[in-house]
């Protein structure tokens, strides 16, 4: 109950506003809130729109860049397949042929020296050396060539241990190889025994190509992309100061390490340390390293935030700029209706003198004038015949009533509801069109006549209407010659007798059903417009009924005898109604009017 009153004394709060409060809430509820809820929206779509792309440019530019390092492992694989499957190269260095001259081991170094050189003039960034058995003292050259005990001494090799192919991080390297080359380390067999070592191929690469491809992979200027083998050595990354920054240089947490059990790895969103990133990883073919990229969820959002702001920014100065208007706007016309205002009351008091002043055509300055004719018109009303004027006002009312049909209207309306009780929206649109359309041409602006082409227009409306009353009923022909509808006609005498033909006609029929076929033509200077309908048609003395206007049932009957009326009235009594019918058939009514435009009327 208190609630209720509660509403009642805020609704009567509301109606005691004045005017200008009334506008300014309506205008900031129906422009400033849908605004507010337009650029949420917006922000919300765009937002997804950005990080969708953003994510999945980072995914496409990942894919690209690690299908490219793939490649490049794979064409330094198998460059070095070329020295593998040399025999007769490995057979000349192989252990097993036993002491070999001096000579023969001088023109061997130089043969290996030119093999491998030619080898890595095929690909730029690397330099290749092999170690072959230390009894070949004499191929050594402490550049291209060197000895096994070397290797086996060497940390890269232990790290290598039994696997084929290892790429060993540059940490793991000479001190003075560090920060600018990784290696690829390679067992290369005897040509007999695939169990027995007959060297070691080691192909340093350039670091920087390999920098340069991961950079190539990272999508925004804080992210970074690394390649991080078995033992969790970082081999690579596109930017050590980003790696840095991201808390990533020393020892990789847990959820950054090479994955044994995952091998790809699509972006997703992981916390680390105090904030979160977008990660994407997957291994590298041939390789021990998994590739990982990781972007700053600051990075993926900061675009969105500056679109916030941009946002928040416009609508501040949208809705800034929008009270500013509405308010001088809706004040200056409070202002103009107080003004009317004013002189209304003083018009009570008796001062029927008091004129506006008026210099706009809007609606308020149509209102002034209107005011300031009825004034004049007032004062003029003043001096004549009261009883005259309300007659005359009687007439005008009588008149009007004559032109609407409130039968029409309410089905019509009762049609509406319907539709809109069963949801047919489209149906509701068409019939309430046709009926603003059919009622504005009754109206007519006042005037008294039209042109046929209008007038057909309006039983086009009245027809619109009844076919969705009744869907499938009927069937509408429009069959008029274009060089009479310029001419001018009495308006509504085609809707009455299409009602007519309707209530009398077709809706008599059983299965109520059938057509109405408008045919107009010109006969010398006179129109000829028949209204024909297939309906159960009328005996003699139906149409004497119809044509004096008592015939029962419905009103129709007038309406046709008004017409007739209105037409001889107007033209002359040659013109006019003239009916045919045949009961079972149908029934044909003629209208005959002078072809007349506008201007000769």
């Amino acid at each position: 109950m208190s609630g209720v009153l509660k509403w009642k004394s805020w609704k009567q709060a509301f109606k005691n506003l004045s005017l200008k409060k009334k506008l300014l809430l309506f205008y900031c509820v129906l422009f400033l809130l849908p605004l507010a809820m337009i650029s949420v929206i917006i922000y919300v779509e765009v937002s997804r729109e950005m990080t969708e792309k953003l994510q999945y440019s980072a995914s496409q530019g990942y894919e690209q860049a690690k299908s490219y390092l793939e490649y490049k492992i794979l064409q330094l694989i198998q460059r070095t397949d070329a020295y593998a499957v040399n025999s007769s190269l490995k057979e000349s260095i192989s252990g097993k042929n036993g002491a070999i001259d001096r000579h023969r081991q001088l023109a061997l170094r130089s043969e290996v020296i030119n093999y491998l050189r030619s080898l890595e003039s095929t690909t730029q960034n690397i330099s290749l050396r092999i170690y072959i058995a230390d009894d070949l003292e004499q191929m050594a050259d402490d550049s291209f060539i060197h000895f096994l005990s070397e290797a086996d001494s060497s940390r890269w090799y232990e790290k290598k241990g039994a696997r084929r192919i290892y790429f060993a991080p540059d940490v793991y390297l000479e001190e003075e190889m560090r920060g600018k080359y990784i290696a690829m380390i390679r067992d290369i067999p005897e040509e007999n025994d695939y169990r027995e070592r007959n060297s070691v191929l080691r192909m340093d690469i350039g670091i920087g190509e390999l920098e340069e491809i991961l950079r190539n992979a990272t999508p925004t200027e804080h992210a970074v992309t690394y390649l991080v083998n078995r033992e969790n050595v970082i081999v690579s990354a596109s930017d050590q100061k980003n790696l840095a920054g991201l808390g990533l240089a020393g020892e990789l947490p847990e959820a950054f390490r090479y994955s044994r059990y995952i091998w790809k790895w699509d972006l997703a969103e992981m916390p680390l340390y105090q904030g979160s990133v977008y990660c994407i990883r997957s291994k590298i073919r041939n390789t021990d390293w998994e590739m990982v990229t990781v972007i700053p969820k600051s990075d993926m959002t900061g675009g969105i935030f500056r679109l916030q702001c941009i946002v928040v920014g416009l609508m501040l100065c949208f809705c800034l700029l929008a009270m500013t208007g509405g308010t001088v706007l809706i004040s200056w016309i409070v202002k103009r209706i107080s003004c009317l205002n004013e002189s209304f009351n003083q018009v009570k008091q008796g001062d029927t003198k008091v004129f506006l002043p008026n210099d706009t055509r809007d609606e308020i300055g149509i209102l002034y004038d209107n005011y300031n004719d009825m004034m004049r018109h007032t004062n003029r009303l003043m001096d004549e015949k009261y009883q005259m004027g309300i007659h005359l006002k009687s007439a005008e009312l009588k008149a009007l009533q004559s032109q609407i049909n409130p039968h029409f209207l309410y089905n019509t309306l009762d049609l509406v509801n319907w539709l809109a009780f069963g949801g047919r929206t489209e149906d509701i649109h068409k019939a309430v069109v046709s009926l603003s359309k059919y009622y504005r041409l009754i109206l007519n602006k006042g005037q008294d006549t039209l042109t046929l082409a209008e007038e057909l227009q309006h039983v086009g409306y009245y027809m619109k209407i009844q076919d969705i009353r009744f869907p499938g009923k009927l069937t509408y022909i429009q069959d008029v010659d274009a060089e009479i509808l310029d001419s001018m006609v009495p308006k509504i005498i085609l809707q009455p007798l299409v009602e007519n033909a309707l209530q009398h006609g077709i809706w008599e029929k059983r299965e109520k059903k059938g057509t109405i076929r408008i045919w107009g033509y010109a006969e010398g200077n006179t129109a000829c417009v028949k209204v024909i309908d297939d309906g159960i048609g009328m005996d003699e003395q139906t149409l004497e009924h119809v044509m004096d206007g008592t015939l029962t049932g419905s009103g129709s009957s007038y309406g046709v005898r008004n017409v007739h009326a209105r037409l001889q009235l107007m033209f002359g009594e040659k013109y006019g109604l003239t009916y045919k019918s045949k009961e079972g058939e149908g029934t044909c009514v003629t209208v005959r009017f002078p072809r007349m435009v506008c201007g000769e009327l």
